[in-house]
């Protein structure tokens, strides 16, 4: 009995032993997840700091062209969204609170950066509109026809202009100078001393990259008024506001169909005011917005026999710029055969 007692009582203090060395282990094995969860939290902590976000695509073009792969270049805004309209969700805003810096368009584009400010505080905001010569939103409409051409009565012209000003104007500027390659050739040289202080270790890079962007815009901008300069002073008809710059720095004259947001359709006497203008001017051609409806410029074209034609705003990153097909460049290019081909 003795021999059997003390074998029972050996196997006790094994399963013992056993025990504890197990519970040990699953100690030590929830410390070591506990560490790695931990690295883990740091490393991704770390990305988020080296993440560069910007506020919608040609920014984000102008960015990617500098930095390369040094900067994880972030836009904010999803494939598709409307410049104009589109607001960050809870998610969006979180990941901007937890950057470094965040390069905007600036002269109010960003209708929702007001409502977000208080949320960033520890979050850079760079304006890439710096230095730009800006255009005074009311001044678009100085110019854009002969007032004594037209059969409304100055009080109904005042009147219209003024319900203009309240739902397209969000902004004392027109905030569309990414459209004329001489303003944009400015935005990116902010874009690029942004860079550089988000990033100064790497400088002697970004500023290869830069000089070679900045010959390109050169090169685009001396195109430009090469084309435009022999159609000085003539009209265009186009989508919306979105061509002030380019119509100002190339000396040509946009006549908007809508206001500088295109945030609604244009009534009987403004669509009757454009075909007296158009027939007047003898245009030919009516621009509607790539990827938006053509109906009111097929409509307008058919009252003065005339023919449409699509430009880009630029506003979006469409399925085409995210196949590569297209890019900032290529649509600035496009926008320059087919503005040159309308009489």
């Amino acid at each position: 009995m003795k021999k059997i007692y003390r074998i029972l009582l050996l196997a006790l203090m094994i399963g013992v032993a056993s025990g504890c060395t197990r519970q040990n282990n699953d100690v030590n094995n929830q410390k070591v997840q506990e560490q790695k969860e931990k690295s883990d939290d740091k490393s991704t902590e770390k990305s988020d700091s080296k993440k560069l976000y910007v506020s919608f695509y040609p920014i984000e073009y102008m960015a990617k062209e500098i930095a390369k792969d040094k900067i994880d270049v972030v836009n904010v805004m999803p494939k598709g969204a409307t410049v104009h309209d589109w607001e960050p969700t809870a998610q969006d805003i979180k990941n901007l609170s937890d950057s470094k810096m965040l390069i905007v368009n600036g002269l109010g584009l960003e209708g929702w950066l007001e409502d977000v400010k208080s949320s960033l505080k520890n979050t850079e905001i760079v304006d890439s509109s710096t230095n730009i010569d800006k255009i005074k939103a009311e001044e678009e409409h100085e110019h854009d026809h002969d007032h004594e051409e037209h059969e409304h009565d100055h009080d109904h012209e005042e009147k219209e202009h003024g319900h203009d000003h309240e739902h397209h104007h969000h902004g004392e500027f027109d905030p569309h100078v990414w459209m004329s390659p001489k303003q944009a050739r400015i935005q990116m040289k902010n874009v690029y001393e942004a860079i550089i202080k988000f990033d100064s270790e790497n400088k002697d890079f970004y500023e290869k990259n830069y000089k070679e962007l900045d010959k390109k815009f050169e090169e685009l901008d001396k195109k430009y008024t090469e084309v435009l300069a022999p159609q000085k002073d003539k009209y265009f008809i186009v989508p919306h506001e979105a061509f002030g710059y380019l119509a100002r720095d190339y000396e040509i004259n946009q006549v908007p169909i809508e206001g500088i947001n295109s945030d609604s359709e244009p009534d009987l006497n403004k669509m009757k005011e454009l075909t007296n203008f158009a027939k007047s001017h003898k245009i030919n051609t009516v621009f509607y917005e790539m990827g938006e409806s053509d109906k009111i410029a097929n409509s307008l074209a058919k009252e003065i026999n005339a023919k449409t034609a699509g430009l880009s705003t630029i506003e979006a990153k469409t399925q085409d710029i995210e196949d590569g097909k297209d890019n900032y460049f290529s649509l600035l290019e496009k926008n320059l055969d087919a503005i040159s081909q309308a009489k």
